[in-house]
């Protein structure tokens, strides 16, 4: 038994909303403090929320703002996962999102948690997408433009002053500066300007200030699905408008600076017939669509600067040959090599050596996805 469940058991035996402090150190082993806290710091937030209700020093403890961080930075370098999990949404009068927990359970979505989204839809919600994930926050845009920031695990949530602005093809970036800890928001879209001239717009939202601003954005560039963040900086899947879409790039924008610079490419075989950005491992991916199957190349770094691997192939099997005009999203990508793949209304597990596996979601509609790390968070950020 873990000591989750162990410690989690021995609460519901003890009663302790009727238990008083004094009384309940009695009833547990004498530990010190110090490994009290070690052993806390490793549940999960929806235990630890529960546990703030043990006594008076737990909650002062759980609550600090120090643990929390010390929570999230475990949570986050834990390489099996074990705090990690999929939030899965669609558009529809409701507006339905879940939750599962990908740790030892990626073949599992039995155990899927309804997220109640604390925001008034006063239309049905006409597209659903996110965005990505910092910090165990978890950024949303319904219908065209409205963000809403949400903690999955707290079940807390909160919509962005952005307010709408006359682009085509709004785009979103979401991403933590930690040298100043502020999170940003990052909306790009274009408008054609005199002489059929493309011109991008570029507006972040900092939660230093709560308000939204124009930056200076790439000329000529028009930006195609949402930014993937990560090692201080989001990067953009671009196109010049007159050119062959398949002749894309890829920009990065440094996040604490604000300034784009363009990227190479990896060096791939032709036949692409989709690439798509995401992250995993702490690394920047490519992920290349072909008729027969899914390359995943890594962003690396050595002493000559960086370079692109290609980490694994994903064969495209009988199994999900009605799938191949869906473009596929990978989620996540294990040590072993195994891949976790969202197609439309399916979730695939590739492992190598091995054959694919396919679980269909609820009602067979089409799903966004992502992965997050749980925390504790507030989307209130100035909180």
């Amino acid at each position: 038994m873990s000591i989750e469940s162990a410690t989690a058991l021995q609460m519901d035996n003890l009663s302790l909303n009727a238990v008083p402090e004094a009384e309940f150190s009695q009833c547990l082993p004498i530990l010190p403090q110090e490994m009290v806290r070690e052993i806390l710091l490793r549940l999960p937030v929806k235990t630890l929320l529960k546990f703030r209700s043990v006594c008076r020093s737990w909650l002062s403890l759980i609550s600090s703002s120090e643990f929390m961080k010390t929570h999230l930075k475990i949570s986050s370098y834990n390489s099996i996962y074990s705090h990690n999990k999929l939030i899965l949404g669609r558009s529809s009068n409701s507006l339905d999102l879940y939750t599962f927990p990908l740790y030892d359970q990626t073949g599992d979505l039995a155990s899927m948690d309804t997220v109640p989204l604390d925001h008034p839809l006063f239309e049905p919600v006409s597209m659903l997408r996110i965005v990505g994930s910092c910090n165990g926050l978890v950024c949303l845009v319904l219908g065209l433009n409205t963000v809403i920031i949400l903690n999955p695990a707290t079940k807390k949530s909160r919509e962005l002053p952005i307010s709408s602005t006359s682009v085509f093809d709004t785009e979103y970036g979401f991403a933590y500066d930690e040298s100043n800890d502020e999170y940003k928001v990052v909306e790009s879209g274009w408008t054609i300007a005199d002489m059929d001239e493309i011109k991008t717009h570029v507006k972040v939202y900092s939660s230093k200030t709560d308000s939204c601003r124009f930056i200076d954005g790439p000329p000529g560039f028009v930006f195609i699905g949402c930014g993937v963040f990560v090692n201080g900086a989001i990067f953009w899947k671009v196109l010049y408008p007159r050119n062959n879409p398949r002749n894309w790039y890829i920009v990065a924008q440094d996040i604490k600076t604000e300034r784009f610079e363009l990227l190479d490419k990896p060096k791939y075989e032709k036949g692409v017939v989709n690439a798509l950005l995401m992250v995993s491992g702490g690394r920047l991916c490519v992920c290349l669509s072909y008729q027969t199957q899914l390359d995943i190349w890594v962003l690396g770094e050595n002493g000559d600067g960086e370079y692109w691997t290609k980490l694994v192939r994903v064969p495209y099997t009988l199994d999900i040959s009605n799938h191949r005009y869906i473009r596929p999203n990978t989620l996540l990508i294990s040590e072993n090599g195994g891949v976790l793949l969202s197609y439309g209304s399916d979730i695939l597990m590739y492992e190598p050596m091995q054959t694919c596996e396919i679980h269909t979601l609820r009602d067979n509609i089409e799903f966004e996805a992502a992965t997050y790390t749980e925390s504790f968070v507030s989307p209130e950020f100035w909180t």
